[in-house]
């Protein structure tokens, strides 16, 4: 029996042990935070006095409930906590190299912000360097009677849209087209010099594969730029002869001058 219960309490852990966002619309936005489970992010305030710790999507460890997002810790007082926010209150807006994440319905303002519930905005910044990189606490709005709040800013490579996007999207169809080519070429060349070298027995200049064609193919370019581009000299005109001239023994040189004697 008790073994009973205690796989329920696991069960039940494991369960409430992620972010329940207001809008379906933020659902997609959850996956986004799954590199980020396991971690624990630690940060002080700038004076010293308080102890932040930060889950993602998950509970801090050692509380009474499994759904505390940011724990507040007194560094005098060691006793002292607060809860900032709960993972059962979240909301998710992502933009191009960020992700804002809120936890809500933490613990009550004391003589403060109209004794409402705190919440915690976690900035979360690209960084393509690291999982979990720097943290700070930007500030904690506590001056105004309602929507106070504490600001968290956190470099992660989660956040970064280059990580989830294909290497060839957004690329022109053209541009497709010449990797696609390029590829082909270069493995043509590889596997048919490989080909002539180690199975045929090729040497020099013969391993290049299929050289005879690509001879011929470059001749046949050669004659065509020849016959396109270049121009010849133009022949000079031969003067007519008869047909039995040759025959008859009349010179032409001889017929000229014979126009030019006297009558």
């Amino acid at each position: 029996m008790e073994l009973f219960w205690v796989i329920l309490c696991c069960i039940l852990s494991l369960v409430q042990a992620s972010c329940t966002v207001d809008s379906k619309s933020e659902e997609k936005y959850k996956v986004l935070l799954d590199p980020l489970k396991g971690q624990t992010v630690t940060v002080k305030d700038q004076p010293k006095d308080w102890q932040y710790t930060i889950k993602f999507c998950e509970g801090v460890e050692g509380q009474k409930t499994q759904d505390v997002g940011v724990l507040q810790t007194s560094l005098n007082k060691s006793d002292e906590t607060h809860v900032v926010g709960k993972i059962s209150f979240v909301d998710i807006k992502k933009g191009n190299d960020w992700i804002l994440l809120t936890y809500k319905n933490g613990d009550t303002y004391g003589g403060h912000c109209g004794g409402e519930a705190r919440q915690a905005h976690i900035m979360l910044l690209c960084n393509t360097k690291t999982l979990v990189g720097n943290s700070a606490v930007i500030e904690e709005n506590r001056d105004k009677q309602r929507d106070c709040s504490y600001i968290f800013e956190i470099s992660t490579s989660a956040a970064c849209t280059v990580s989830t996007v294909s290497p060839i999207e957004g690329l022109s169809v053209g541009s497709v087209l010449v990797i696609i080519t390029l590829s082909v070429i270069v493995a043509y060349l590889l596997l048919g010099f490989l080909y002539q070298r180690f199975l045929l027995g090729a040497k020099g200049i013969e391993q290049f594969p299929n050289i005879s064609f690509w001879r011929d193919f470059g001749n046949l370019v050669a004659d065509g730029c020849n016959l396109v581009f270049r121009t010849s000299p133009p022949r000079e005109s031969r003067s007519y002869k008869g047909l039995g001239d040759d025959q008859l023994g009349f010179d032409e040189d001889e017929e000229r001058d014979d126009h030019m004697l006297p009558m």
